[in-house]
């Protein structure tokens, strides 16, 4: 009984202290080997995600983004070559991500919080 209930605390103080993705957790600029990200609150109910491709200094359009399950899915578009694209992240830890990317070519991207000295 005792190994149950030890079980069940360690389990809720998890998920209590669990990261959620959502606005407030994506605020800032992230990194990836390819693309500059940030993520910026505009209201309420609105995210403003700006794309940068590190080697030609190129945006990528943001075209959708939908918080689901503790996920951000988010399609973009590349018009220079017409590739359109569909990512899903989440959370790795508290200053990394992970998105699984859909596309003409599938990837895995890491992402790098960039951190503010």
């Amino acid at each position: 009984m005792k190994k149950l209930v030890l079980l069940l605390a360690l389990f809720f103080s998890f998920t209590v202290s669990a990261q959620q993705m959502n606005k407030e957790f994506l605020e800032g600029t992230w990194e990836t080997k390819y693309h500059f990200v940030e993520f910026k609150s505009v209201s309420k109910n609105n995210l403003k995600i700006t794309v940068l491709l590190k080697e030609t200094n190129t945006l990528i359009d943001v075209t959708g983004y939908q918080f689901n399950k503790n996920n951000l899915y988010m399609e973009t578009y590349y018009q220079p070559n017409d590739w359109a694209a569909i990512g899903k992240l989440v959370i790795v830890d508290e200053n990394t991500m992970a998105e699984s990317v859909i596309s003409d070519a599938p990837n895995i991207l890491i992402y790098k919080r960039k951190l503010n000295n």
